[in-house]
């Protein structure tokens, strides 16, 4: 019945949208030439103002990825998701927009292992793991939905996003995870003389179940209450099996840029999250919270003229830092928390410079970068270190064979390399099995990649008609220094209107 709703969701924001030049728009809302407004479209003020022509797509397709050997076993060795997405951005009139996207995706998740908790990038390392894994399915929906409107040299503007997913496994160990994230902003806008300046504020609440169930005769295997770099929460670990995380946060969104589109423009991004973890029994008692700090800034200049020109640096720096809440003795299932020790901290250091040029018809984006990622367990002392310096050209060209007939061609290619790494832990404390997880972790933490991908869209545009069809084909190549490597396939079709 849920997939009935959603349909009927998907038809009427068809229905709701108008004609619009499809060849012209779509070069307008895929250019790679819109990459420095990347960080105003968070804003919802300024979302309505980033494109000129109004532009919707239905697309059915499918993401495919195989690796020779999961890089990081958590998220496991590859996937096949098929799904369904509509998407719209409609003005309407010279001082309103709307905008909006609907999708439904479902498909599998191969070979994970050491991670019975969804949203893992979110979540680590405070998940719920085994050491036997498998397959598990997937299932999410989203529905997102914006507004903006121009008042003299104002604008303001609002945006909903809602998530809601499911992953689960059919045979033991049976893990469940679902999975409901909300997110609200707010943004305002204001034209200063030759320069428009956008503020907008940004609320998430976050909350998932997550529970592992066991069937067979044959018996149980043990849940580990992870809490990083190979740690456990031994006391709560093995047959307490149930957990809620809630959560959420909030995000400060700054951004500056010429009016005429020349000029110097910068973004700022600030990011507050925190996610508790708790046992659905013990009176729900805390175990564990995870506290994410994020900072984003981008400075640069810009031409968009003839030729369209733009110079860059950005800095991106997360901190995650990890307590741990110990409980006292029970008294009648109930366990007082008595102390919280920070006991887990991460460190993300991502900064590069860049340029861009090229004009209506092609762009070419050239990048440089430094990456280091620390992370570390205060008692025992664990720590595990990784940076690399990187480099990635990017490129896109639009090509008319007719009048009908519209193709995209992007293609990139990257490399990153080692340039520094430290692995510390008590191998000689460790389990057997958490030192092999541990191993396979850093082997592929401080590993060389080179990554190469291509990607063709064929557009078809009906004369006299505000309908077009369109296919994709796009697909990667991973090729990783530990003699391992990942394949990656997209394909869809649909239609534009």
């Amino acid at each position: 019945m849920r997939r009935l709703y959603f349909l009927i969701l998907l038809s009427i924001t068809i229905t709701a949208a108008t004609a619009s030049n499809a060849d012209s728009a779509l070069v307008e809302h895929t250019s790679l030439g819109k990459l420095t407004l990347q960080q105003a479209l968070r804003n919802p003020a300024l979302h309505g103002s980033c494109y000129q022509m109004p532009f919707s797509q239905l697309a059915l397709g499918l993401d495919w990825q195989h690796q020779s050997t999961a890089f990081i076993p958590e998220k496991g060795d590859g996937y096949t998701l098929p799904y369904l997405e509509v998407n719209t951005y409609h003005h309407l009139g010279q001082r309103s927009t709307v905008w909006g996207e609907a999708s439904y995706m479902t498909g599998k998740q191969h070979g994970v292992k050491w991670n019975s908790t969804s949203d893992y990038d979110l979540l680590q390392p405070y998940i719920l793991a085994d050491t036997l894994g498998g397959d598990t399915r997937r299932e999410r929906y989203t529905i997102s939905g914006g507004y903006a409107m121009a008042i003299n040299r104002w604008s303001l503007g609002a945006e909903m996003l809602v998530r809601a997913e499911q992953e689960y496994r059919s045979r033991d160990p049976r893990m469940r995870g679902i999975v409901t994230d909300l997110t609200l902003r707010i943004g305002g806008g204001y034209d200063f003389k030759r320069y428009r300046i956008g503020a907008a504020i940004e609320g998430n609440i976050y909350k998932q179940t997550n529970s592992v169930a066991f069937y067979r005769e044959e018996g149980v295997i043990p849940e580990y209450q992870m809490t990083g770099l190979g740690t456990e929460y031994s006391r709560f670990s093995g047959d307490k099996r149930s957990l809620y995380y809630d959560g959420g946060g909030f995000a400060v969104i700054l951004h500056a840029s010429p009016v005429n589109g020349s000029g110097p423009y910068a973004d700022v991004t600030l990011d507050y999250h925190r996610y508790h973890r708790k046992l659905a029994e013990f009176n729900s008692m805390p175990l564990t919270d995870l506290y994410n700090e994020h900072v984003g800034a981008t400075i640069g200049w810009k031409q968009e003229k003839e030729r369209n020109l733009a110079i860059f640096g950005h800095i991106d720096y997360t901190k995650r830092t990890g307590n741990e809440h110990v409980g006292g003795t029970s008294d009648a299932r109930y366990f007082p928390v008595i102390a919280c020790l920070t006991m887990y901290k991460g460190h993300l250091l991502d900064t590069y410079a860049g340029a861009l040029y090229g004009n209506g018809q092609w762009h070419v984006v050239l990048t440089a970068g430094y990456r280091d990622g620390r992370e570390k367990y205060v008692y025992p002392h664990r720590q595990m270190d990784a940076s690399h310096l990187y480099g990635k050209l990017q490129g896109q060209c639009f090509v008319r064979p007719s009048g009908k007939w519209l193709l995209t061609m992007n293609a990139d290619v990257s490399y990153r390399a080692k340039i520094g790494d430290k692995l510390q832990m008590p191998f000689a404390n460790m389990d057997a099995a958490i030192t092999r997880l541990i191993q396979h972790k850093y082997k592929f933490a401080t590993a060389n990649y080179t990554d190469v991908g291509a990607k063709v869209r064929a557009d078809y545009a009906w004369k006299q008609s505000r309908y077009g069809l369109f296919a994709e084909l796009g697909g990667g190549m991973t090729l990783c220094s530990a003699s391992e490597h990942q394949a990656v396939l997209h394909s869809s079709i649909g239609i534009t209107f």
